[in-house]
């Protein structure tokens, strides 16, 4: 499991994601998750951090795969500066967790499918109770 947080946030939306890294790490001390990884970005993506394009567009291919999409929390648009001209940016979230299986994505939160908007937290309970039934997170989307 990766969990991406947004750097520098308020002090509220630093509680938020104390929680979710609390929650995750109680995860891993079980014996449930292998290995839990946090990255940190920045409110927008420019594209010019390889290793943060090529996580944005593995979970952008996950979205796709599973009639998901991961609109409105990564928010893509192009903009215009009279001092660094023309380009397109993301806009990412302020936490965010990518769930992997046997090296295949498996899971994005947050998103919306077809169940609706799934919050992290949403995400960290259905990766849970799959974890805890011992069965294979479905590579469903949102479905429950």
């Amino acid at each position: 499991m990766t969990v991406y947080l947004r750097s520098p946030v308020p002090d509220e939306t630093e509680r938020r994601q104390a929680s979710v890294l609390g929650r995750t790490d109680s995860l891993r001390q079980q014996g449930l998750l292998d290995d839990v990884s946090v990255k940190y970005w920045h409110r927008l993506s420019t594209g010019t951090d390889p290793r943060e394009t090529e996580d944005i567009a593995a979970m952008a291919a996950w979205a796709e795969a599973t009639d998901c999409s991961l609109t409105p929390t990564f928010d893509r648009h192009d903009r215009h500066s009279a001092f660094t001209g023309d380009d397109s940016v993301v806009t990412l979230p302020v936490i965010c967790l990518s769930y992997w299986e046997d090296g295949e994505l498996v899971g994005v939160y947050p998103h919306r499918g077809s169940c609706g908007h799934c919050t992290v937290a949403d995400g960290l309970d259905r990766i849970e109770a799959a974890l805890q039934s011992g069965e294979a997170l479905a590579h469903t989307g949102s479905q429950r």
